[in-house]
């Protein structure tokens, strides 16, 4: 009996010194180390067995819930030396399978750092091959660009089968393994490109100019509807129908003025057609 309550006593002694509690609010895994090296081996949350612990099994515990990065207004050159402003959010979870490259990183901040520099780097590459208007209008290339660099997709894949993968890292639903950095990337996207300076003042002229010429267009072809339409209904001729047309749109003025004289039979009929016409339309 008492070599059972012994046995009892130092297996009880060893759960308590052993068992470690792994977070799981927020969610962390526990990268196992034996005698201080660290093993590819983790555990879950929850509670776990780390014999001997800390001198023979050790712990190192790594938050794993989704991490963000919203980059600052990144600033690139185009090819004919316009400045851009590009707006790039990245989301990453650390990756259990490769949980020592995540320490060797750096953890959390050395992943944030590692992305930003691979970032303005790869941008500012991309940017000085195009012109401003080529980079303007550019945007999905440039995030599928960045999320090839960052997630080493396989060069293998079809054009449909790497427009599919680029296509769910944009939606923030993906599962891309990024084994050199430890994390899954879920998410790439840029949400903005912009033209700085005197430049982007002058674009905005352009486009309001261009959407004004449009306006005009698509306004004269609506007059020149209208016109052939009074034409046609009351027999009239286009001078005719042109004043008709300004008097109805308040363009200009009518005024009666009484004139003595004669006036032709073909001049009374057009007048009688035009005030008939008038008549049945109100």
């Amino acid at each position: 009996m008492e070599l059972l309550m012994i046995v009892i006593g130092i297996i009880l002694i060893f759960l308590v010194i052993s068992l470690r509690y792994v977070p799981s609010n927020p969610p962390h895994i526990a990268v196992v180390t034996l005698f201080g090296r660290r093993l590819r081996k983790t555990k879950n949350e929850g509670l776990r067995l780390f014999p001997f612990y800390p001198f023979v099994y050790d712990a190192i515990l790594i938050n794993v819930t989704k991490k963000n990065l919203d980059l600052s207004v990144q600033t690139v050159r185009s090819r004919d030396y316009a400045e851009l402003d590009l707006s790039v959010s990245v989301t990453w979870t650390p990756n259990s399978d490769f949980a020592l490259e995540y320490l060797n990183q750096g953890e959390e901040q050395g992943v944030r750092n590692i992305l930003t520099d691979i970032i303005r780097e790869r941008l500012r590459e991309w940017a000085i091959d195009l012109n401003w208007q080529e980079a303007i209008n550019a945007k999905d290339k440039a995030a599928a660009m960045l999320i090839r660099e960052i997630s080493g997709l396989n060069p293998n894949l079809t054009p449909k089968e790497l427009e599919k993968a680029v296509r769910v890292i944009r939606l923030g639903n993906g599962a891309q393994v990024v084994s050199s950095l430890g994390i899954t990337l879920n998410r790439l996207n840029i949400s903005d490109i912009k033209l700085k300076g005197e430049l982007a003042r002058a674009a905005e002229l352009l486009v309001k100019e261009h959407q004004e010429r449009e306006g005009e267009k698509v306004e004269l072809e609506h007059v020149l509807d209208r016109v052939t339409e009074i034409v046609k209904r009351l027999n009239c001729s286009y001078t005719q129908a042109i004043e008709l047309l300004q008097a109805e749109r308040g363009k200009v003025a009518k005024m009666i003025h009484e004139i003595k004289g004669s006036v032709s039979d073909d001049v009374i009929r057009t007048i009688e057609r035009i005030i008939f016409a008038r008549k049945n339309r109100s």
